[in-house]
C-alpha cells in the first residue's frame, strides 16, 4: 500500500498515533509489558541521521530497510504505545519482536498491549494505555469508537497493512502481494495442468478472514492472475472464510469440507496469510489427497517457515510471499518518529518470495531461537 501523508491524522497497522505530551518513565501494561530504550545520541553532530546500512548492520540478518532517516538526536524523548492483535500469533508476534529492537536501538520508550484477536475490547485497552500519555499509540485494527476516542484526544493516527476511512497507511501492497503469491506457484501449476493435472478441472480457493477487507483484496487479485497468468476462469474460483479465531485449524476445517465437496477436481490454494494455508495443507494430507493441491501462504511468518523446511510439504508448498514481519515492526518505530516529528515516510516493499531451498539462507537464525 502507498503511503499517503497528506492528513495530520494518520493511521498505521491498526495504529493510533497519539499526539499528547510524552512521558518518559517506562512501566508494565497488563498484557504485553513496555520497554525502554537508550536516550539518543546526544553526542551526534546535528542533524545526523541513522544510515541505511547502520540499520541493516544493526538488523543483523533480518537487513530491516528504512522508511526514514531518523536522527541520531531526537527533538525529545518519545513515548509509543501498540495495541498488538494477538501477541499468539506469530505475524504479530514478529511484528512485537521487530518493535522492542527498534525502540531499544533509536532510544524511545515503548509499552504493548494484547487484544488476544478480541478486537471488541480495542477502545478499553486504548483507554488503558492512552492515560501513559504516549505520543503515538497504535493497534491492528481500528473501528469507529477507538478512532473517535483517538479524535477527540487530537491524537494522530497511522495504519500498516490496513486501512480505516480516510486516514493514511502504509505497509504491504494487497494487490501486488495477492498477484506475487499466484505468480509463484505459475510455473508449478502449468507443469502439473500439463502433466499429471491433466484433463482434470482446477479450482483456485483462496481463504479469506472475516470482515477483512485487506485479506479479500489479497485473495481476488490472486484469481485475476490466476485467470491471467493461467486461463483459470472465475468461475472456478472459491473464497472461503473460516469461522473462528485459530486460522490453522478453522482453515482445515472449512478446506476439508471443500474437498469433500470437489471429490474429483485439484486445487491451487492461496490466501492472506500463513497459518491458513498449513491448515489446508493439513487437511489435504489428512484426506489423502495431497498430490490434489499445490499452495503458496502470505506473509513469511515463522509458521510458514517451518512448513517451508517441513519435507512432508515437499511438492505441495510451494512458496511463502515474505512480508518480513520484523522489518515491519522495526519500521514502525520509525514511522511513529516520522509521525511524531511531522515527517514523511517512504512506501514499503514486497518483493522476497521464500522457498524450501532459500529458507535458511534469509532466516538462518530460525533454528537457533
Amino acid at each position: 500500500m502507498r503511503s499517503l501523508w497528506r492528513k495530520t491524522t494518520l493511521v498505521l497497522c491498526g495504529v493510533a498515533l497519539i499526539a499528547a505530551s510524552s512521558a518518559c518513565a517506562s512501566s508494565k501494561n497488563g498484557d504485553g509489558g513496555s520497554s525502554t530504550g537508550g536516550s539518543s545520541n546526544d553526542s551526534a553532530p546535528a542533524g545526523a541521521t541513522y544510515t541505511a546500512a547502520e540499520v541493516a548492520a544493526a538488523t543483523g540478518a533480518y537487513k530491516v530497510r528504512p522508511l526514514f532517516a531518523v536522527p541520531k538526536k531526537l527533538p525529545e524523548h518519545y513515548r509509543f504505545a501498540f495495541l498488538n492483535p494477538s501477541l499468539s500469533y506469530p505475524y504479530f508476534a514478529t511484528w512485537s519482536q521487530g518493535m522492542k529492537a527498534a525502540a531499544k536501538f533509536y532510544g524511545v520508550s515503548l509499552d504493548q498491549s494484547d487484544l488476544n484477536f478480541k478486537y471488541d475490547t480495542e477502545l478499553s485497552a486504548y483507554q488503558q494505555i492512552a492515560v501513559k500519555q504516549p505520543t503515538v499509540i497504535g493497534s491492528g485494527q481500528m473501528n469507529d469508537a477507538t478512532y473517535n476516542a483517538v479524535e477527540r484526544d487530537h491524537a494522530k493516527i497511522v495504519m500498516i497493512d490496513g486501512s480505516f476511512k480516510n486516514v493514511a497507511h502504509f505497509g504491504v501492497d494487497d494487490e501486488q502481494v495477492g498477484k506475487l503469491a499466484t505468480d509463484a506457484l505459475a510455473d508449478q501449476a502449468k507443469a502439473k495442468m500439463a502433466g499429471a493435472w491433466k484433463g482434470r478441472t482446477v479450482l483456485v480457493a483462496g481463504i479469506t478472514s472475516a470482515n477483512c477487507t485487506p485479506c479479500d483484496t489479497r485473495v481476488k487479485a490472486s484469481f485475476a492472475e490466476a485467470e491471467a497468468k493461467l486461463g483459470i476462469p472465475a468461475a472456478n474460483t472459491t473464497m472461503l472464510t473460516p469461522p473462528g479465531q485459530d486460522p490453522t485449524s478453522s482453515a482445515a476445517s472449512t478446506f476439508t469440507d471443500f474437498l469433500t465437496a470437489h471429490p474429483k477436481d485439484v486445487v491451487l490454494v492461496v490466501s492472506y496469510g500463513d497459518e491458513p494455508v498449513i491448515g489446508a495443507i493439513n487437511a489435504a494430507k489428512a484426506a489423502g489427497r495431497k498430490d490434489d493441491i499445490l499452495a503458496v501462504s502470505n506473509g513469511g511468518d515463522s509458521a510458514a517457515r517451518i512448513a517451508l523446511r517441513d519435507t512432508s510439504n515437499a511438492g505441495v508448498l510451494v512458496a511463502a510471499i515474505d512480508y518480513q514481519p520484523y522489518a515491519e515492526g522495526w519500521n514502525w518505530i520509525e514511522a511513529a518518529i516520522a509521525t511524531a516529528m511531522n515527517k514523511p515516510l517512504a512506501s514499503y516493499q514486497v518483493n522476497r518470495v521464500l522457498t524450501a531451498a532459500n529458507v535458511d539462507q534469509f532466516y538462518p537464525n530460525d533454528k537457533s531461537q
